[in-house]
C-alpha cells in the first residue's frame, strides 16, 4: 500500500474535500465542499443543476447511490485504514 503522501493526489493543501463513489474510490476533490458535491453530480450525469438543486441532489439521490463529501483528515484516516481506494 503507498503511503499517504504518495497516495494524496491534492498535495498541494491539507485541507480539502473528497469525493468518495459507493465502491470507497476517492474519484476527485474540491477545495470546497460544494464543489465536491458539483463532482458526484457530474459523475451521475446530473450537469444542469443549481447550488441548491446540487446539495437536494447530494443529500437525497446522491445519499441513496453511496456517494460521500469526505473532508481530508477523515479521508486520511480511511485511507490508513483500507476503506479508500
Amino acid at each position: 500500500m503507498k503511503t499517504w503522501e504518495e497516495f494524496n493526489r491534492m498535495s498541494c493543501t491539507d485541507s480539502f474535500y473528497g469525493c468518495v463513489a459507493p465502491d470507497g474510490l476517492w474519484f476527485d476533490s474540491g477545495m470546497t465542499y460544494m464543489t465536491a458535491v458539483t463532482h458526484c453530480c457530474y459523475r451521475e450525469g446530473e450537469f444542469d443543476l443549481g447550488i441548491a438543486e446540487e446539495a437536494e441532489w447530494m443529500s437525497t439521490e446522491g445519499a441513496k447511490l453511496g456517494y460521500s463529501v469526505i473532508h481530508s483528515g477523515m479521508i486520511k484516516q480511511m485511507y490508513e485504514k483500507g476503506l479508500i481506494k
